[in-house]
């Protein structure tokens, strides 16, 4: 890890001092203030293993490489789109996804399409490829909707003024569309077990694994990972069960399955061959689709009416323009095409607030990033959360401003300073499902309802693989008058 951090000096941040001072500190939206201590590569992983977005320094969030070498590990955290570029796209074969997070990752997702490498994630990404073309997504826009309206059904029979924690509600809501997309509602598992079992996965092996950072071998029982598996046994035996359900059905009357996404993961078949997924492969996605595909949805649309909460004019427009998309319909994968306003706050969300707030990989052979000659082995850092507020890439970069992602403004940020998805060959394949999921949602529950914080309540970005609001987001519920 990197030593670089033990000799990091005192920067001024009179910028920070200023945003958070006075009446502006009530506009900048809930994030760490970049520290300025020094900390010794012990204390740095220790602030790692504590919250890793918190961890880094003023000086992060100005320099575009850090290159340290160091007895643990030489280390290269890369903040310029060009190096990012670099590593993610020209050179991608020589930048495997870091032991950190495959020691986070394979517990649950075994070799599924995230933690897959060489052939074995070629062969699936192509295979799975055709289940998320924008036709087929499109098809999944009436189940999305029909789980929105369910949910506001809920919130109709509410008192005026009731409080909801919108966390966890998104994530009840990405569970119930995950469960009618996926699976077609043939799910058994109460959403207040499997909630538990994923916080507990997450808060365990969530964390960065200090004694994995300090050379420890993969098989040593960390105590997180032993309390992680219980957890995963709940989820092993509720899949296992659902999918050999689901393989009975399409051995007995194929006609009758639902054309769901396990459905289309178990008929996939390679372009390139006709191979079919293995029964190993199968598991190891329904297993990332469920944890990738509603725990990050869930986290971006609690972040992003967090951010309309503080920001009632961008509420108000949000609220007005799906008024108008949507009438008194639901949303289909036609009507939410013109929520622009709506997808520009969404995308400004995801950039204050990365789903996936961090990127490691490890460099397989010798290289030069940045001009930064590294050797194999190499740790190397895509920080997106220090990259989406980075002092040379962004204006103002604390701030909530949609309109970054206004039509004409959107094409002049760099692709590779932007980074919700990820970026190269193994940008997200769930990327058009997770933004029309966001897009529908938003719409829907903005065109009836607002949703404002309760007073005092704390807000703190945590990040655990994925970036959660520490303490739930408690905010209160309020009709809107949709009279006029």
């Amino acid at each position: 890890m990197p030593s670089h951090f033990e000799c990091w000096e005192v920067f001024a941040m009179v910028e920070e001092a200023t945003k958070i001072s006075g009446a502006s500190r009530l506009r900048r939206p809930a994030a760490p203030v970049p520290h300025s201590r020094n900390l010794s590569t012990l204390a740095f992983i220790l602030e790692l293993g504590k919250n890793p977005i918190a961890a880094f320094g003023a000086r992060a969030y100005r320099e575009h490489y850090v290159y340290e070498r160091s007895r643990l590990r030489h280390f290269l955290m890369v903040a310029h789109p060009d190096g990012i570029k670099h590593v993610l796209l020209d050179n991608a074969s020589n930048y495997v996804k870091s032991a950190q997070a495959q020691r986070q990752l394979k517990l649950a997702l075994g070799n599924g399409l995230v933690t897959a490498e060489g052939a074995s994630w070629r062969f699936q990404r192509r295979t799975a490829a055709p289940m998320f073309q924008t036709r087929q997504i499109a098809a999944f826009a009436p189940a999305m909707a029909d789980a929105v309206e369910a949910m506001l059904a809920r919130w109709r029979s509410l008192p005026a003024g009731a409080e909801v924690d919108v966390a966890d509600a998104m994530m009840r809501l990405t569970y119930d569309i995950i469960s009618r997309t996926m699976f077609s509602n043939d799910v058994t598992m109460d959403y207040g077990e499997m909630s538990k079992a994923l916080a507990t996965y997450f808060e365990n092996v969530g964390r960065v694994d200090i004694l994995g950072a300090l050379g420890f071998p993969d098989w040593v029982p960390t105590p997180r990972r032993l309390r992680a598996w219980p957890a995963l046994r709940f989820f092993r035996r509720e899949m296992d069960g659902l999918i050999s359900r689901r393989r009975t059905a399409l051995s007995e009357n194929p006609a009758a399955v639902p054309q769901d996404l396990l459905t289309l993961l178990l008929t996939a078949r390679d372009p390139e061959g006709g191979k079919l997924f293995g029964e190993a492969e199968v598991f190891d996605n329904v297993m990332t689709f469920i944890f990738a595909g509603h725990e990050t949805t869930a986290n971006t649309l609690a972040w992003t009416f967090y951010l309309l909460s503080e920001f009632p004019e961008w509420d108000a427009r949000v609220a007005q323009e799906a008024r108008h998309a949507l009438g008194g319909g639901l949303a289909d994968g036609e009507n939410i095409v013109g929520l622009v306003q709506s997808r520009m706050v969404i995308e400004e969300a995801m950039r204050l607030y990365p789903p996936a707030p961090l990127m490691a990989r490890d460099a397989v052979g010798p290289d030069t990033v940045g001009g930064i000659a590294i050797e194999p082995g190499t740790f190397v850092l895509v920080p997106i959360w220090v990259i989406h507020r980075h002092r040379a890439l962004w204006k103002d970069p604390d701030n909530f401003d949609p309109e970054r992602f206004a039509p004409g403004a959107r094409e002049t940020i760099h692709r590779f300073a932007y980074l919700p998805f990820g970026g190269g060959p193994r940008i997200c394949i769930g990327m058009g499902f997770a933004m029309q999921e966001a897009a529908v949602i938003l719409a829907s529950v903005a065109r009836e309802f607002r949703l404002s914080l309760k007073p005092g309540h704390p807000v703190e970005p945590m990040a655990r693989i994925t970036l959660r609001p520490h303490h739930g987001l408690a905010m209160t519920v309020w009709r809107r008058d949709t009279s006029n």
